[in-house]
C-alpha cells in the first residue's frame, strides 16, 4: 500500500473513532460551520434538558438544519464526482455476467 493510501485510511479511522466517541460529530460533518454550529447548539440545548428535542417545532427544525447539511455535502465543490454518483444511484446488490 503506498502512503497515500496509508495517510488516507489512518485519516478516516481517526475520524470514527472519533465520531464513535462522540456521535454528536455525525450530524456535524458535511456543512459549513454555520449550519454545524445551529445543529451542535439545539442537540446540546436538548441534551441538557433545556429544550424537548421531540417537541415538533425542534424536530421540524433540526430536519430543516439536517436537509441543508446534506445539500451542501452533495452540491460542495470540494466533494468529488465519484461520490456525487455515488450519492444519485442508490446501492445494489453487485451484479457478475459471464462472459
Amino acid at each position: 500500500m503506498t502512503k497515500d493510501k496509508d495517510w488516507f485510511r489512518q485519516g478516516a479511522n481517526l475520524a470514527q473513532q472519533l465520531s464513535d466517541l462522540d456521535n454528536i460529530f455525525q450530524h456535524l460533518a458535511g456543512t459549513d460551520p454555520e449550519t454545524s454550529e445551529a445543529i451542535a447548539f439545539f442537540l446540546t440545548m436538548g441534551e441538557l434538558g433545556y429544550i424537548d428535542l421531540k417537541d415538533e417545532g425542534i424536530k421540524l427544525l433540526l430536519a430543516l438544519l439536517n436537509g441543508k447539511r446534506k445539500a451542501l455535502f452533495a452540491t460542495s465543490p470540494t466533494t468529488n464526482e465519484i461520490s456525487k454518483m455515488g450519492l444519485m444511484m442508490p446501492k445494489s446488490d453487485a451484479v457478475y455476467i459471464d462472459e
